[in-house]
């Protein structure tokens, strides 16, 4: 036992060693600490500035950017949905507009439809107007010649004696196609009933002159009756077929009140002496 206890027991020289080894471990870890702290301390003090600048900053002004960037989309945005409003707004009244010229266009093709209608109407009356005149000049001009037979028929009265009842019937015959003459007229101015009780009068005057002693006028006679009694079937219906045999009973009364005398045949077709150019 008292060999253990001599042999663990240090002597003082190694406990001076010991002791100095620890002060020197000591000091040596405090040292390394101190350099370690003023390193870490330099690295703080450049080291956070520049990671600031570097990383922190630019983190922050993407940060700012970012927002402004999102609140000029928002204003774009914004202003986007008041343009596409204001667009919609505009459609709107455009199509309003159009609508509205859609109409006007419809009204101004409808008064075109009129004025053409209008203008038809013009052309048929102008058509009308010509015929007219012309079946007025064909008038005046049958008038005329119709003045020149009384005035032969006056000149030959005057130079030939004739018989009392040949004298009287003359007359009648040129009083009838005065009367004609008169219904022609009616009928181009459109007045069917005064022209039906002209060709009535001038119809009843000739019943009075057939049956007298010149029978072959009675022939002419009768054809103008029959013409006559046509054209009152024909007037209140088809007033130009009416007109076209009042014509010709006309210029078949004409025929007859020729001073000139005539020849009659077997078939009942007349042949005259003279005037056959008329």
């Amino acid at each position: 036992m008292s060999d253990v206890s001599e042999v663990s027991e240090p002597e003082p020289g190694e406990r001076k060693a010991s002791f100095f080894s620890r002060v020197m471990r000591f000091l040596l870890r405090f040292l390394i600490v101190v350099l370690l702290g003023g390193v870490f301390g330099v690295a703080i003090y450049f080291g956070v500035p520049t990671l600031y600048r570097s990383a922190i900053e630019p983190m922050q002004v993407n940060a700012q950017r970012i927002a402004e960037l999102e609140e000029a989309l928002n204003q774009v945005q914004t202003t986007s949905s008041r343009q596409v409003e204001q667009a919609g707004e505009r459609l709107v009244e455009i199509e309003g507009r159009l609508a509205e010229q859609g109409e006007a266009l419809a009204a101004m093709e409808a008064e075109l439809e009129v004025v053409q209608t209008s203008l038809e109407d013009q052309r048929d009356r102008v058509s009308r107007l010509r015929n007219l005149v012309d079946r007025v000049e064909d008038l005046t001009y049958d008038m005329d010649k119709m003045v020149a037979r009384v005035e032969m028929l006056e000149s030959t009265l005057a130079e030939v004696e004739l018989p009392a009842a040949s004298i009287g019937r003359q007359l009648q015959l040129i009083r009838a196609m005065t009367l004609l003459t008169k219904a022609r007229l009616w009928l181009v101015q459109d007045n069917l009933g005064l022209a039906a009780e002209e060709i009535t009068t001038a119809r009843n005057l000739l019943d009075e002159v057939i049956g007298a002693e010149q029978d072959g006028e009675d022939e002419v006679l009768d054809q103008i009756v029959e013409r006559l009694d046509l054209a009152l079937m024909d007037i209140r219906k088809t007033p130009i077929v009416a007109a076209d045999e009042l014509e010709i009973a006309w210029k078949l009364l004409v025929e007859v009140t020729k001073p000139a005398s005539y020849l009659t045949i077997p078939s009942g077709e007349i042949l005259y002496e003279e005037d056959n150019n008329d």
